[in-house]
């Protein structure tokens, strides 16, 4: 009844924000704003975004060897891509961490370690995006007003001090030890899994998310260009973090939340409302929608030939 509820709670949410979104702005420049997009950069960035996904299964596969869990990253890669399709299409209680954690724990029999590294593998390239923006602030300063500096500083020196103190001191074992944390569970399969992990693996998977990040950066910089928004690249690694964290509101895939984020962060830096929601609904489509659909493909194809190979056997 919990999850029903809560799922219902993220429907309306998006439905909420985004009408609420698309009444604040003129849907007729938004419709001109696409009708005039140079498709060529948006067509880079949609194969950045697709080879974004693989790049993050290869953190998770990091992160797994150190504990050592072989799996093929062709499996991975295949569990990213349908956990963004449970994550868009399904607003179920099965997102896609959800997914990738019962995937994994049926492939590998391993369940408290594959639901750990899923925890860890999310946390290090949140973590990362902190770092990204707050090295990027003396760069980017003059380019938003100052009290958009100080609001990212003060969410990416947080979001660095908390990942910290999370992955890198005993603070959850403590907190647990004394008073019963919500999630506590989860909160305990993440420290074993960092402490299993060991720092030379959240090392590499910090490097990785390094990778990541960086491209995700450039994949926005081109959705601007392509919408004909010509912006200075350090406005995007100020932006991208704070943005990313917007998404963890409970909603659909981010839908309404993020295109409100966008109008309000970018409408900072003089881009119109209705470019800015053109620039967030193009990056739902590239970043979420078209990995999601894939991923549905592919599902859809292992359970056809799953169920042929019992049919065989039968």
């Amino acid at each position: 009844m919990r999850t029903r509820l809560f799922n219902i709670l993220k429907i309306g949410i998006s439905a909420g924000m985004l009408a609420y979104v698309l009444l604040t702005i003129s849907l007729r420049d938004l419709g001109y704003a696409i009708l005039v997009a140079r498709w060529g950069y948006l067509a880079l960035a949609a194969g950045l975004a697709i080879g974004g996904v693989a790049l993050r299964a290869v953190r998770w596969q990091a992160l797994l060897r150190a504990l050592g869990i072989a799996v093929p990253l062709r499996r991975l890669v295949k569990l990213y891509f349908v956990g963004t399709f449970f994550n868009i299409f399904l607003p179920t209680g099965f997102g896609g961490d959800a997914i990738r954690m019962i995937e994994l724990a049926r492939y590998s029999k391993q369940t408290p370690e594959a639901i750990g590294t899923v925890l860890v593998d999310r946390a290090t390239g949140l973590w990362m995006l902190f770092a990204m923006a707050l090295a990027a602030l003396p760069f980017g300063r003059t380019a938003v007003p100052p009290h958009a500096v100080a609001f990212i500083a003060i969410v990416a020196v947080v979001g660095l001090v908390g990942g910290w103190l999370l992955m890198g001191t005993r603070l959850l074992p403590w907190l647990g030890a004394r008073v019963r944390l919500p999630a506590q569970e989860k909160l305990e399969r993440f420290y074993r899994a960092v402490s299993g992990c060991g720092y030379k693996a959240l090392g590499q998977a910090l490097g990785i998310s390094l990778l990541f990040n960086l491209l995700i950066i450039v994949v926005n910089w081109l959705i601007a260009l392509g919408l004909n928004v010509h912006l200075p690249v350090s406005v995007f690694f100020l932006f991208t973090s704070i943005l990313s964290l917007a998404l963890m509101l409970p909603s659909v895939g981010g839908l309404g939340v993020r295109e409100e984020a966008y109008k309000q962060m970018y409408g900072v830096v003089g881009v119109p409302g209705s470019v800015a929601v053109a620039m967030s609904l193009t990056t739902f489509l590239l970043q979420s929608i078209l990995p999601g659909v894939i991923g549905g493909l592919l599902y859809a194809v292992e359970g056809a030939t799953d169920l042929r190979g019992r049919e065989s056997k039968a």
